[in-house]
């Protein structure tokens, strides 16, 4: 699998944004206090912690003597590579779904909702995906791409991750 550190990257400007700007990301959930706030928006350090959460999780899956998660969550990533790297096709590609959702997940918080805009739409194959952000998932603006209900169909960016990695490696086979 390539190395995408684009993950990493949109991790480590999450960590240094929740520090530096407690009260500007697009999370609501803050500290409950009669005083005044936490100098930290909670919202994002729970993404974090989820993020940290899941990647140590399925590490462990892979490898339970795994050690525990480096102290730096900007290593996350290339810690989670390295403990899995000995693992089979399917495993591996979960992995990169895994770090490519998230990946994905770090941009919306910062309000980079364009990300979603880049991949084709997992039902109809066309590019007209938009962040719905009430309903927190990708919605395909093609008229012909409708849900049971006659909506737009809409898309978990776990989805998009999947359909992401696997045109990846259906690219390197052919290049091979």
């Amino acid at each position: 699998m390539g190395r995408d550190e684009t993950a990493t990257a949109r991790l480590r400007e999450l960590n240094a944004h929740f520090r530096e700007h407690p009260r500007t990301g697009p999370a609501e959930r803050h500290a409950p206090t009669v005083t005044s706030s936490a100098p930290l928006n909670i919202g994002i350090l729970d993404h974090m912690k989820a993020c940290v959460d899941e990647v140590v999780q399925h590490a462990r899956a892979t490898d339970p003597a795994t050690g525990p998660a480096p102290a730096k969550v900007t290593s996350l990533y290339d810690w989670f590579r390295e403990h899995t790297a000995h693992a089979g096709d399917e495993q591996q590609r979960v992995r990169e779904t895994v770090i490519y959702r998230q990946g994905l997940e770090h941009a919306i918080l910062q309000g980079d909702t364009d990300v979603v805009c880049t991949h084709p739409c997992p039902g109809c194959r066309t590019w007209g995906l938009q962040w719905d952000r009430a309903r927190r998932r990708a919605l395909c603006l093609n008229m012909d791409c409708q849900d049971r209900s006659g909506g737009g169909s809409t898309w978990s960016l776990g989805r998009i991750a999947t359909q992401h990695i696997t045109a990846q490696e259906s690219l390197r086979r052919r290049a091979t």
